[in-house]
């Protein structure tokens, strides 16, 4: 299994230990599409830490400033591109048919192998947050606090 298949059959594990299956197709689908985002951002944190770092702070700058006279567009056209990832993950993830497949999948596979993969699933979209999350503490220290 993927490591997309690995997130829908960990919230369908969770899911079904709450006895909430009602909730089950589109929590999964929301978890990838969250996944993708917060790789996204990352990426782009990790641009931004690497001009700070090797004294392309004027670069960085110049990128806003160029953005600060399209200030409205550069916001909006940064929204329409964390959402664009968010319906192309569900897309491509958010079908009845291939949620079904999944789950089918997952079931047909013995206890262990089903616990190993929700395990995966849950390392990698809580393993992707914090990714997310250190990397903005990293950027909100090296402006705020270190003056970069």
């Amino acid at each position: 299994m993927n490591v997309f298949k690995c997130i829908i059959c960990n919230d369908y594990t969770v899911a079904r230990a709450q006895t909430q299956m009602v909730r089950v197709k589109s929590n999964g689908v929301h978890m990838i599409g969250i996944m993708l985002i917060a790789n996204v951002l990352s990426v782009c944190g990790l641009g931004i830490i690497y001009f700070l770092l090797n004294n392309g702070r004027n670069d960085i700058y110049f990128i806003l400033n160029e953005l600060h006279y399209w200030e409205v567009a550069g916001r909006v056209g940064i929204i329409m591109i964390l959402a664009m990832v968010y319906l192309i993950a569900f897309a491509a993830f958010g079908g009845k048919q291939y949620f079904l497949a999944t789950i089918n999948e997952f079931i047909s596979k013995d206890e262990p192998t089903q616990e190993a993969i929700s395990r995966k699933g849950s390392r990698v979209f809580y393993g992707s947050l914090l990714v997310f999350f250190v990397i903005s503490g990293t950027l909100f220290y090296l402006v705020k606090v270190a003056g970069f």
